[in-house]
């Protein structure tokens, strides 16, 4: 705070002489990064009858301490009625006003003023314009100090493992994810699309109160209704009509192999992974989960293995229901559910994952959600994860990631979107073909999917997650999940991949063979 004493508007009026104080200051102190420079202070001091005193400011001033570390003071000249202490020291008169003074001014000593009459009043302070300037200066700087500091938290604090609500949180990168009450400017709509069924439901979910969500009430009334707002929905194929009709539906029981065994435990002290390999597969697909097992699945330190099956009954074909149950039996890592295993529930497999990890395995560090015809340089992986900072693992989403993609439009493409479903584009995401998500946002992207109308494709329903959390995927070249079918594969060239796909079983096999010789030169 500045002094009224030293303003000539402030100052008491006593003589008629008056005399101008060029005064510099450099103030310098840091408030949340922000530096304040008082360049310059002009002043005009009236002296009394009696003469004028020169001192140094005194560093035991009351209402200098704050000033004092910051700039070296200055001989000044200020009336002898200014109220202020006597100095300390000998006074000595700045050189361009020694001459014409008398020493006897020079050194006269002031009378001890008490405490109560020496602070200057709040009327004199209101009624100096400067003074009230500069107040006004440093409670702005305060006040932006504190909201760097609020704004600048790191993300995902160890103190809260768990979502913690649904309070309006910043869609930064560095901000601990959260759900906003309306998602609607999150999903990047500005109000519901005239035809479009998709964003018309996401509107409408982006609107309701916390703790609502798909689920509400009979789950195939969504999809009845799909059926019945949508104007071409007979003209859809069938597998994105059986999807649409049962898409809400996400609570699906266990299937359990007939007789004991075949249980897969939780994580538990010590025995928590580090990684978990949770890997997307069918019941008929038994040689490239073998595969997965005996190459880049296999036991190791921190590693776990998982494989995500729906019921191996009610499909058309063989009844697999007895190899499966021997299988989940011999290895203990099939997680099956009762519920019909199609491309288009790749969604409900990650939905169900999420669900069970809440419960049975709460404190994995990574998770990696691939196809089981991906190859997983698993090494080189958990080098990469290693040496992530803490910040960018908290929230990590990393793959061959996607931006700027739309839906296609031709019918009988495996991707078609009808445009009476969905308008608009995708959001950035990681190709499903195999990415990281780091475990400890397992909750709030099941927090998050609840407020996220269904979506046929699993990796696009998964960036629409992320997108309304505020998370964007981070991409990393050693992920490719287009590899050509025709391409030979290069062990020295797989030593700085991290996952490729697809590679069918026996190439899985002799790749992880190569990689492992420790006669292997590149």
């Amino acid at each position: 705070m500045f002094d009224p004493h030293i303003h000539p508007n402030c100052a008491p009026q006593g003589g008629t002489s008056s005399v101008t104080l060029d005064i510099r200051l450099y103030l310098f102190q840091r408030l949340g990064g922000v530096s304040l420079r008082l360049e310059r202070l002009q002043t005009d001091a009236h002296s009394n009858q009696n003469g004028s005193e020169t001192f140094h400011w005194p560093a035991a001033t009351p209402w200098l301490k704050n000033l004092h570390a910051l700039g070296e003071a200055r001989p000044l000249v200020l009336p002898s009625s200014a109220g202020l202490p006597a100095p300390r020291q000998s006074l000595q008169p700045p050189l361009h006003l020694s001459r014409g003074l008398r020493k006897p001014a020079l050194t006269r000593q002031r009378p001890h003023r008490s405490a109560s009459t020496a602070a200057p009043s709040l009327g004199r302070v209101m009624r100096c314009p400067k003074c009230l300037l500069c107040l006004s200066a440093l409670l702005t700087l305060l006040g932006l100090k504190v909201y760097i500091e609020w704004t600048s938290e790191p993300r995902l604090g160890k103190a809260h493992p768990g979502p913690r609500g649904t309070p309006p949180g910043p869609t930064s990168a560095s901000s601990e994810p959260t759900l906003p009450a309306n998602l609607s400017a999150r999903l990047g709509q500005l109000g519901p699309l005239a035809s479009a069924y998709w964003n018309q439901q996401q509107w409408r979910l982006g609107t309701l109160p916390s703790g609502d969500s798909t689920e509400a009430g009979d789950c195939r009334a969504w999809g009845a209704a799909a059926a019945a707002e949508i104007p071409d929905f007979t003209s859809y194929p069938e597998d994105l009509r059986r999807f649409l009709l049962s898409a809400a539906c996400r609570s699906f029981p266990r299937w359990l192999p007939r007789g004991s065994g075949g249980q897969v435990a939780g994580c538990e002290d010590p025995d928590i992974p580090y990684l978990l390999l949770a890997i997307k597969s069918e019941p008929g697909r038994f040689a490239e989960r073998q595969a997965v097992r005996e190459t880049w699945g296999g036991p190791a330190p921190g590693v776990r293995l998982l494989f995500l099956l729906g019921s191996p009954e009610g499909k058309a074909g063989p009844d697999l229901g007895s190899l499966v149950a021997w299988e989940s039996r011999r290895y203990s890592d099939l997680l099956l559910w009762d519920f019909l295993d199609v491309p288009f529930n790749q969604t409900l497999k990650d939905l169900l994952l999420l669900a069970w990890l809440g419960r049975h395995c709460p404190g994995v560090s990574f998770i990696l959600q691939a196809q089981d015809d991906a190859f997983v340089h698993t090494p080189a992986l958990l080098d990469h994860l290693r040496a992530l900072p803490p910040g960018k693992a908290r929230g990590l989403y990393l793959g061959e990631v996607f931006t700027q993609a739309k839906p296609l439009r031709r019918p009988g493409d495996p991707f078609y979107v009808p445009g009476s479903f969905f308008e608009g584009g995708y959001p950035a995401y990681a190709s499903g073909g195999g990415y990281i998500i780091a475990g400890r946002l397992a909750p709030w992207l099941l927090q998050a999917a609840a407020r996220v109308a269904p979506f046929p494709f699993n990796d696009v329903y998964t960036g629409l997650c992320f997108q309304a959390l505020g998370l964007a995927p981070r991409t990393h070249k050693g992920f490719l999940t287009a590899w050509p079918a025709d391409r030979t594969a290069d062990p020295c060239a797989f030593r700085d991949l991290l996952l490729v796909r697809p590679l069918s079983p026996q190439n899985s096999i002799r790749l992880w063979k190569q990689l492992q010789d420790p006669q292997l030169q590149c």
